[in-house]
């Protein structure tokens, strides 16, 4: 048999030469699925405080609900509805033509239920909801209900709480005031037109005596 003779220390490199390329390729997919798993890690994690979260907001939307809904119960049986209505346009300071849009009567309606009373249910229900919509709203952290509900949400566009008050919206409206929502997600979340329904074509600026004054935008 004829030929070179390989020494014990170039068979080892040539195995060595060998096998390199399987050991770099096998190091690069051990690294490449510890990064798929780390990712994946990241992704069910992400995932899970997401549910949580949504989990916490949904519970929150529903004790405040059945927290308003007790509060409106609690009216009911223990006021008069001349005495709803003293709480709403005395204490509260709101105006009738408030009242009447976020009750959906008319003013002479109104003032019809403070002398002779004769309300249905139905509206005796909503008049005392509103009354516990505002309790609630200063529980929760808005200081002078009345106000704060006519005042536009966003700067730039005229939306305000009293645009869009329901009794359903009521606990929404809540979450607004304890700060645990801003009012453009909250705008998005229940009505999604708002930025083209409510554009205002003014903005407010300073005058020159010091005081707001509105002029045309642009």
């Amino acid at each position: 048999m004829t030929g070179s003779v390989v020494s014990s220390q170039e068979l080892r490199d040539l195995l060595l030469e060998a096998i390199k390329p399987a050991a770099e390729w096998a190091v690069d997919r051990r690294t490449s699925t510890n990064h798929r798993a780390i990712d994946a890690q990241w992704r069910e994690d992400v995932a899970l405080a997401r549910g949580r979260h949504r989990q916490a907001e949904h519970g929150r939307h529903r004790n405040r609900r059945d927290w308003l809904a007790a509060r409106r119960k609690e009216l009911v049986r223990t006021r008069s509805v001349q005495e709803l209505l003293h709480e709403l346009s005395v204490d509260q300071g709101m105006t009738w033509v408030d009242l009447s849009r976020m009750l959906r009567v008319s003013v002479p309606a109104l003032r019809k239920w403070r002398k002779a009373g004769g309300v249905s249910p139905e509206n005796r229900d909503r008049l005392a909801g509103l009354v516990a919509f505002l309790q609630v709203l200063y529980e929760a952290g808005v200081r002078d209900p009345a106000p704060w509900i006519a005042h536009p949400l966003v700067d730039g566009y005229t939306v305000t709480v009293l645009d869009l008050y329901t009794p359903e919206r009521a606990p929404d409206f809540v979450e607004l005031g304890a700060g645990d929502v801003s009012p453009v997600m909250l705008l998005d979340r229940i009505e999604p037109q708002w930025r083209e329904t409510y554009k205002s074509e003014y903005e407010v600026v300073g005058a020159e005596d010091g005081m707001p004054a509105l002029r045309p935008r642009g």
